[in-house]
């Protein structure tokens, strides 16, 4: 697919207990998300609420043993690896208060670094060379 989906940070994550769900929408709604938000390097979130575990994969196979599920996993789009690299950098200069931050919020269970590839009916997989 000729058009460049970019670099995407996924951290998958569950609410800390003793923090409501309610609670917790506010806070990302109203403090976390326009904080991430405001570094100009960070173009977009996207949040996937965990419905279910799959046991097997889409195409029949055996999944990972993890089956306990979480809250969400959260998508933040950059534009590259530069773009990425330039989000950190700017928050280095530009660090969020700590009291506005996830620490005592938000349970990590994984947080990695992808760069994205699409591929539909229109569009086959084109391999990274």
């Amino acid at each position: 697919m000729t058009d460049n989906p970019g670099v995407r940070a996924l951290i998958g994550y569950d609410i800390v207990e003793g923090v409501s769900v309610a609670d917790y929408e506010h806070w990302l709604a109203e403090v976390h998300y326009p904080d991430l938000l405001s570094n100009p390097y960070l173009d977009r979130l996207v949040t996937n609420d965990v419905i279910r575990p799959i046991p097997s994969t889409l195409a029949g196979a055996p999944s990972t043993d993890e089956r306990e599920p979480f809250y969400r996993v959260v998508e933040l789009h950059f534009a590259d690896r530069d773009a990425y690299d330039q989000y950190l950098e700017w928050f280095e200069l530009n660090p969020i208060d700590p009291s506005r931050g996830p620490e005592g919020r938000t349970d990590t269970r994984f947080c990695v670094l992808t760069e994205s590839a699409v591929a539909d009916r229109e569009h086959p997989y084109e391999p990274p060379l």
